[in-house]
């Protein structure tokens, strides 16, 4: 495991960097962080959608996929359950609990689960091929439909969230969920690759869906502050208890129940042990969701992840 350990530590790090560099650029005066919302609007309403269809578009699901996509999809809304009760229990007010359930729920697979993989099934290709179908259609798929969903109906004030009719027209007439229904559909459809057209198309997706991590880490950067805000010790064990300690374990133990194999096994353990997704913040952000909170939660998670990560799979698998 010192590879994989090493692996996460070096991805760990460049992200990093890139949202200390976000930081610094906000602290010199060369950006505010009000630009934290126009790059959360650039991230939603076209890098996201673009990325979405490609990813859809290029990993059909698998009958051998299906069962490892259903387990870690489970745990991940079991996950938003069970920190939504930690937040009425701990009494966090409406927007922490949003900005918790919101981080608690999907990991960052693509950042960080994807490289592991390669490492940790180095002489198996077929591990990444199975764990990006997992990752994406499991725990990318509910990012996008499910997380911008808690954070329209937990951000912003309560008198404005009592409108539900508006936020689900809202939610369904958004760009992301729309590209879902786009990204389904064309991968359903016998579409020849190879010409011209098409791979255009494929390519011009893919470059913009390279912009990801890099406006995700811009948006991090500004909304980032050192200062922990009222309650944070309690969001942050509540937060790793239930994204990189319950959910490993749960799917384990599902995986096992319904005959799993143990290859498929070790990658749900492996995706599920990942630090929260650094889209959430941007989810946080753009419906006004407490986003400090999820930022500076997020940015722990990958801190710790390079310990917590090869911990928890060298113990489950």
């Amino acid at each position: 495991m010192s590879a994989v350990s090493l692996y996460v530590a070096e991805t760990v790090t460049a992200f990093t960097l890139l949202v200390v560099a976000a930081y610094l650029l906000k602290y010199k005066g060369v950006l505010r962080q009000e630009d934290s919302q126009l790059f959360a609007r650039l991230l939603t309403q076209a890098v996201l959608p673009a990325t979405i269809v490609y990813q859809l578009w290029t990993h059909r699901l698998s009958t051998e996929s299906l069962l490892p996509v259903l387990v870690i999809f489970l745990s991940g809304v079991v996950s938003l359950a069970i920190s939504w009760l930690a937040g009425l229990i701990l009494k966090f007010d409406r927007q922490s609990t949003g900005a918790l359930m919101i981080v608690s729920s999907f990991g960052s697979s693509a950042l960080i689960g994807y490289p592991i993989i390669q490492f940790a099934f180095a002489n198996n290709p077929r591990a990444l091929a199975e764990g990006i179908i997992i990752s994406e259609l499991g725990v990318g798929l509910p990012i996008f439909i499910l997380c911008p969903a808690v954070a329209m109906y937990f951000g912003g004030t309560l008198e404005a969230n009592r409108d539900v009719r508006r936020l689900v027209k809202d939610y369904f007439l958004s760009p992301i969920f729309l590209s879902v229904l786009l990204g389904l559909t064309l991968s359903r459809v016998d579409i020849p690759a190879g010409t011209p057209v098409v791979d255009t198309i494929m390519e011009t997706l893919k470059m913009i869906q390279g912009a990801t991590v890099v406006i995700s880490a811009l948006i991090l950067g500004l909304q980032l502050s050192l200062h922990p805000m009222r309650g944070f010790w309690g969001l942050i064990m509540v937060s790793i208890l239930v994204q990189m300690l319950f959910q490993p374990w749960f799917n384990d133990l599902l995986a096992g129940l319904l005959n799993v194999d143990v290859e498929n096994r070790q990658i749900l353990v492996l995706i599920s042990a990942m630090p929260a997704a650094i889209l959430g913040p941007v989810f946080a952000a753009r419906y006004d969701c407490a986003a400090k909170t999820a930022t500076l939660l997020t940015f722990t998670h990958i801190v710790l992840s390079p310990v917590v990560v090869p911990t928890v799979f060298a113990l489950l698998s």
